[in-house]
């Protein structure tokens, strides 16, 4: 389900839910995003990035423009923007059905509390919680992936990061040796 006037808020609350929870039950995040704690919550840093339209992150991932619409919606906030008409995309191409459940859950979620229940809900994280006690009120921290499990575990973050490390190499390795591109679609057609 697509929803046409979702925020960066919206956004970034909805991948954190959907990474932490797809975590917990699977395994490994969705997004492999790097999370920091910023005063309104945890905060995916590339998805961030590419929000903002931050040029730098472009042009590392091969985009001249955002995929989407950005527009001003002061009516929910100082420095609030929708998000709009945004190019579509095979989903079952990139995403695996427990990826695609999770982050509808995740954004069904988010969208039906008001901005207090979702801070409340995003600042008792203990991963957000330790990493802001670490800055303070003003910029940002690296959460810890190994508290984002619902039981603190720092072996299985260290095998999710190198995994996620090792898929980036594959990735954009040229030599003859590269697993091919479709392997990664078809180890996700299945939950998980």
């Amino acid at each position: 389900m697509v929803h046409a006037r979702l925020t960066q808020y919206d956004i970034v609350k909805s991948l954190f839910v959907a990474d932490r929870a797809h975590l917990n039950r699977f395994g490994r995040p969705i997004t492999y995003d790097n999370y920091v704690a910023m005063k309104h919550g945890p905060v995916p840093s590339l998805a961030y990035d590419f929000l903002k339209g931050n040029g730098k992150a472009l042009s590392t991932y091969g985009l001249s423009s955002l995929p989407w619409t950005r527009a001003s919606a002061e009516y929910r906030g100082s420095g609030c923007y929708i998000f709009t008409d945004a190019t579509t995309v095979d989903e079952e191409a990139v995403l695996s059905q427990s990826d695609m459940a999770a982050l509808d859950t995740a954004l069904h979620a988010i969208i039906n509390l008001s901005f207090g229940q979702v801070r409340k809900l995003t600042h008792s994280d203990p991963a957000y919680k330790e990493a802001w006690a670490a800055v303070g009120e003003g910029g940002s921290n690296p959460m810890s992936l190994g508290l984002l499990f619902d039981e603190p575990n720092f072996e299985a973050a260290k095998v999710v990061e190198f995994t996620s490390k090792q898929s980036s190499a594959r990735e954009s390795s040229d030599d003859e040796f590269a697993i091919p591109a479709d392997l990664g679609r078809r180890k996700r057609s299945r939950a998980g």
